[in-house]
């Protein structure tokens, strides 16, 4: 699967960190938006603990033993 810092980008990457509860890292630019567990992806929207972030407007970062 993914190593540390690799970015989440298909469906399967972000199904893998909810079924595990691996913690993600998110960036909008170079700018550190927030860290946590993911709690649904689709397409367009990932949720992490409560707040949906646009997947076109945000990179994701896997952050295992955060």
């Amino acid at each position: 699967m993914l190593q540390p810092g690799d970015s989440l980008t298909q469906k399967r990457h972000f199904q893998y960190h909810i079924d595990y509860a691996v913690p993600v890292e998110i960036y909008q630019g170079d700018r550190h938006i927030a860290i946590g567990v993911v709690t649904a992806a689709d397409e367009g929207f990932v949720e992490l603990q409560g707040t949906l972030y646009n997947r076109n407007r945000f990179t994701f970062i896997s952050r295992p033993g955060y």
